[in-house]
């Protein structure tokens, strides 16, 4: 059975072709750590990033919220909050995403198929990518570390 609002493959890519994509990325937290995963689709296929994906139709923000942090890490919230509204511009997707900052319970991950990896950092990476970079600064997640900045 396929959640309310599924759309198929194909038909998705079309619209990303087309239209902003409406989103919510999420900084999820433990124990004053974020967590990194590694992406296996586009965009951001091979990039560490967070957990995030499209709002579904009928579906309300915290619900995608909830359903993309199950789905993804199989985490449980302690606390979920809404922390900024950025727009993610890849070479095939235009995205518009509310972003979250989600503690959880613990840091085990159980992943899906759309990560092949992931980790829990106290600060940024050296490679961290401008989108993700932008976040954590927005979000004032480090307030005692603040991550390096992009290079130009």
């Amino acid at each position: 059975m396929k959640p309310n609002g599924w759309i198929s493959e194909p038909l998705y890519t079309k619209i990303r072709a087309l239209i902003p994509i409406p989103t919510v990325d999420l900084l999820v937290t433990h124990k004053g750590r974020i967590l990194l995963m590694l992406r296996n689709n586009e965009p951001g296929k091979g990039l560490w990033f967070t957990p995030g994906g499209r709002i579904l139709r009928g579906e309300t923000i915290e619900e995608a919220v909830r359903r993309v942090l199950e789905k993804e890490t199989g985490l449980t919230p302690n606390k979920i909050t809404r922390t900024g509204v950025m727009e993610h511009i890849w070479p095939d997707t235009h995205t518009v995403t509310i972003l979250h900052m989600v503690d959880v319970t613990d840091n085990k991950v159980t992943m899906n198929d759309e990560h092949s990896d992931y980790k829990w950092v106290n600060s940024a990476p050296e490679d961290t990518h401008p989108l993700l970079l932008q976040m954590i600064q927005e979000s004032k997640t480090f307030t005692n570390n603040t991550p390096p900045t992009s290079p130009a």
